[in-house]
């Protein structure tokens, strides 16, 4: 960054006395300071005071997340134990129904009610599943799996011992691993 000029500097200022100040700030959230790449204040705009307008500039070249860290799991019902027989044929849902009250006002809070205890009965029934971002992140698809993760493990530690140690041998040993 460039150092601006003195009356780029200071936002209220009177040549009579001499006198001049920073007394108009930019307020924000702190988060965003690692993408300011400039401020100062523009002498021409017309703000009609004896203040001059003060301009931050931001970088922001990719979409913030919306949360940071790592992903929440998320959980599922185990839709794939209807597979099985002895499963298929239990039915809790006539259990779950059976707590809902008969009178419960509004349609929303009936809907509501509804659907959790349709939820319930399926989790009781099949059981939860984790899926997705449980496993250190990686990609939930279908052709990530065990053997795959294995042997992109081996490939990166392969890949670690050649740049530690350097040799010829390591060399060959991270080509086979690739």
């Amino acid at each position: 960054m460039f150092k601006h000029k003195g009356a780029h500097q200071y936002t209220w200022y009177q040549d009579t006395l001499g006198r001049r100040s920073m007394i108009d700030l930019v307020v924000m959230s702190s988060d965003l300071w690692p993408h300011v790449l400039d401020t100062w204040v523009k002498r021409g705009a017309k703000l009609s005071t004896d203040h001059h307008l003060v301009v931050r500039w931001i970088h922001l070249w990719r979409r913030m997340p919306d949360r940071l860290g790592r992903p929440k799991r998320i959980v599922r019902v185990c839709s794939e134990c209807l597979a099985d027989p002895s499963v298929r044929g239990v039915s809790h849902l006539r259990e779950s129904f059976n707590q809902i009250p008969r009178e419960i006002g509004d349609i929303e809070s009936e809907w509501t009610m509804f659907s959790s205890s349709i939820v319930d009965a399926a989790i009781w029934s099949c059981g939860c599943k984790v899926s997705c971002a449980g496993c250190g992140g990686n990609p939930q698809t279908q052709c990530w799996t065990l053997e795959v993760r294995d042997a992109v493990k081996l490939k990166k530690e392969s890949y670690q011992a050649w740049l530690a140690q350097g040799t010829p041998e390591a060399a060959e040993a991270y080509r086979q691993a690739k």
